[in-house]
């Protein structure tokens, strides 16, 4: 058996006691794949490291090439290079560098497989005054200059979520609302709007202290708290009785009601946070580094044909895709004597806190609003189209700058 098989039995044995043996490994941190790495440069001195690339190829380093045959049954396709240094010592090298990530404007500190050096990752504009810095650090210790590399990279930034407190506030996001002194309700904003020249968002009826009642319900963003109230209800229209309306039920066309910002600064305009993963049933609440935020374009006046790919952004399952099963369906509220009129079906996911979701369309990076989610049934949920949440709001609201 070659030293590599019998490694990998090793490492193999080891990952089994992990779960015949819990309550001894716990008394112990797990190998890092750099640990692992100089356990294995012990058994094949001169190991430097490996890494596999696009194309499944395993590419290792070695300082003397005339111990691949040592490494043999590794991969099925191997490939070898000199390697100038030992993955032991740059292990041991970079805890001696590792006080120089408190350098300026130093980022991360890695042992690059692919370049078998030590690599520092430093902001661009920082990267002359941290070399400097390095160099006369350098000076002080036992590593060779020559296995640092110092490259330019943009500074890591924590991913803001769709539960964050974000400003300018743009749909998708959570929105609450104290309830009394131990319950919060969740929502999700569903599109900023401009009601009669007012700036505000529309956001699921139900999220309000009463369904169909204008009482003023004060919404927060993320969270209750000082310096966190971004809006008040001021339109939610009544529930109506006979008509289109069955007997002995109440009825809207929309699950839908306005609210004004406390100040326009806070509105995000015509924008819809965008997640970094979007699923069929659950998406990432983590909004895109990149592109934050989708541009609202438009809206449909129309109902999106059954079999259409609908999207939809809210503060518990993120952002999911999928297409509408039914459209204009009279749906029944569990629990309740109302009626929604009119609502499309789609076959994806939500879950409690995405009411008042944005529901729309989506070409690259622009969005078309179709509507407003307010319930499910976990196969399904529920949305009322854009143009009865237009004919009940009033002449708005429209997503602003449109």
């Amino acid at each position: 058996m070659s030293k590599l098989r019998f490694w990998g039995r090793f490492v193999w044995v080891a990952s089994l006691l992990l779960f015949v043996a819990p309550a001894v490994r716990a008394q112990q941190a797990p190998l890092s794949l750099d640990d692992e790495y100089a356990k294995m440069a012990e058994k094949v001195p001169g190991f430097g490291g490996l890494y596999v690339d696009e194309k499944g190829i395993t590419h290792v380093y070695l300082q003397d090439l005339d111990r691949a045959g040592e490494m043999q049954g590794l991969a099925e396709r191997v490939v070898f290079h000199q390697g100038d240094y030992d993955f032991r010592d740059l292990y041991t090298w970079r805890e001696q560098v590792r006080p120089e990530l408190a350098g300026t404007g130093a980022v991360y500190l890695d042992i690059d497989e692919r370049r078998n050096r030590l690599v520092f990752g430093v902001e661009r504009e920082l990267i002359d005054r941290f070399t400097e810095e390095l160099q006369s650090f350098l000076k002080g210790t036992r590593v060779p200059p020559e296995a640092v590399i110092v490259e330019a990279v943009e500074p890591i930034k924590p991913l803001e979520m769709l539960t964050d407190k974000i400003r300018p506030v743009p749909a998708g996001v959570q929105i609450t609302r104290q309830i009394n002194t131990t319950t919060i309700g969740i929502c999700t904003l569903g599109t900023n709007a401009v009601r009669f020249g007012v700036k505000g968002f529309v956001t699921a009826s139900h999220c309000t202290a009463t369904q169909g009642s204008v009482e003023g319900s004060v919404f927060f963003q993320s969270m209750p708290g000082v310096g966190n109230q971004i809006g008040v209800e001021t339109i939610d229209p009544p529930l109506f009785t006979g008509g289109s309306c069955p007997p002995g039920r109440k009825c809207r066309r929309s699950d839908a009601a306005f609210a004004a910002y406390d100040s326009t600064s806070l509105s995000a305009g015509p924008k819809i946070a965008n997640p970094v993963f979007w699923g069929l049933g659950v998406g990432t609440l983590a909004v895109s580094p990149v592109t934050p935020c989708l541009t609202v374009t438009g809206f449909l006046f129309g109902s999106v044909s059954s079999g259409s790919v609908v999207y939809k952004v809210g503060r518990t399952t993120g952002g999911t895709f999928g297409s509408v099963t039914n459209t204009c369906v009279d749906t029944n509220v569990s629990g309740s004597t109302i009626t929604m009129l009119c609502q499309d079906w789609v076959g994806s996911g939500s879950a409690g806190g995405d009411s008042g979701s944005p529901v729309f369309t989506l070409s690259g990076a622009e969005a078309t609003l179709a509507g407003i989610l307010w319930g499910g049934n976990g196969g399904a949920y529920i949305y009322s189209p854009w143009f009865s949440v237009f004919l009940e709001l009033g002449a708005g609201p429209i997503p602003n700058a449109l």
